[in-house]
């Protein structure tokens, strides 16, 4: 199948969401309790919440400066840190912002431009150690880029990017199983199939076909281990498939049920343990499944109701290993980011109910920025 026919077959798995706009998430945590939540305005400036441990701050949403095409990549890579990179809506350069020691850089109002120039359409970020930071976006010619800041400087240096091949019908996912390694997945333009490239610390391996398919959308990438690494992605049903590196061979591919929007979002509070967090074409509410070490639950192909509908792809934030403790973000029709919590066992404020935490649609006007940033500045400094 063609990549036009597989993005019209996309489209059309989504017509759920006809009667709202498509809202975005992008959320991390730094260290326990801190969780920073970033989405993308109708204004194509980026707001902006995070939980201190006592409350959600601020009331509204801080509005970062930025005129954005699309949802921010966030990553953190230590306490009080985060890096957050974008699109400019302006020039279609790539853009990186950073929060560290308390404030803003290089400074509230400045980010730094990482090139591209029409280039990229959409970027990944991650982050496999101290100081590091990996960005992969979709070339329009069907290849991805690569840039990373490693710690004292860019790779490539200035505006220049890292060519890393193929011919993708769409967006990379990136992953890390520990420092010095970077996968990276794309499905594949002719075949539909998902291929496999990685960075081992002291080069790139070649392009591997691991077949599956033909996959639409956005495949995903995570990691509950070293040596282990965890694919994920969308067959033309919308189904679910799972393939994974053990760390001696790959296993699957292994259908799981669902008829999803995305490929859902992936989470592992411990070794051994998968959380899972779709939302369904045909009704827009989010659906859970969780392999709890030796088994699939509720079973191989069923999912739990999480409660609905939803305009966002849901969002999970884990808290520190070992914790039996999630959270799942999402955007109502209305426009109202609401949030839900596993505490290790049940589901607060219960099943298929959740909190509302204000209208993402309502931030604060852009003549308060400074004063919000200030206010994080001194909550950061408390929490230190």
């Amino acid at each position: 199948m063609g990549k036009l026919l597989r993005t019209s077959l996309l489209l059309a798995l989504s017509t759920g969401l006809a009667s709202a706009r498509t809202a975005c998430i992008s959320a991390v945590s730094w260290g326990d309790p801190r969780v920073d939540i970033f989405g993308w305005a109708d204004d194509k400036s980026i707001w902006h919440k995070f939980y201190t441990g006592y409350d959600w701050q601020p009331e509204k949403f801080e509005r970062i400066p930025s005129e954005s095409t699309s949802c921010p990549a966030v990553s953190s890579w230590a306490y009080g840190r985060l890096d957050l990179v974008w699109v400019s809506h302006a020039d279609e350069t790539v853009i990186h912002k950073w929060f560290g020691g308390g404030s803003w850089g290089p400074s509230w109002k400045e980010a730094n431009n990482l090139g591209g120039y029409g280039d990229i359409d959409l970027i990944e970020t991650i982050s496999w150690g101290e100081n590091r930071l990996d960005i992969v976006g979709n070339a329009f010619n069907g290849s991805f880029l690569h840039k990373a800041w490693t710690g004292d400087s860019y790779y490539p240096s200035g505006e220049e990017w890292e060519n890393l091949g193929g011919n993708f019908s769409g967006l990379p996912s990136i992953g890390s199983w520990g420092e010095n390694r970077l996968d990276v997945v794309g499905i594949s333009a002719v075949t539909g199939s998902l291929f496999h490239k990685y960075w081992d610390g002291s080069g790139w391996s070649q392009w591997e076909d691991l077949e599956g398919g033909p996959f639409i959308g956005t495949p995903a990438v995570s990691s509950w281990s070293s040596n282990r690494l965890d694919l994920w992605a969308l067959d033309e049903n919308a189904e679910l498939n799972h393939k994974f590196w053990d760390g001696f061979q790959w296993n699957g591919w292994e259908k799981l049920g669902g008829k999803f929007t995305q490929t859902p979002r992936v989470a592992h509070f411990a070794p051994g343990r998968i959380d899972i967090v779709g939302r369904n074409v045909d009704d827009n509410k989010y659906y859970l499944k969780s392999f709890d070490g030796h088994k699939w639950n509720p079973n191989v192909k069923d999912w739990y109701d999480l409660g609905g509908p939803y305009s966002s792809e849901p969002e999970i934030v884990t808290k520190a290993q070992g914790q039996n403790f999630f959270y799942v973000f999402g955007v109502d029709p209305e426009d109202s980011l609401r949030m839900k919590l596993w505490s290790g066992w049940d589901w607060q404020p219960s099943a298929d109910g959740s909190w509302p935490l204000g209208n993402v649609s309502d931030p604060y006007p852009e003549e308060k920025n400074s004063f919000e940033s200030d206010a994080q500045h001194v909550l950061l400094g408390t929490e230190l």
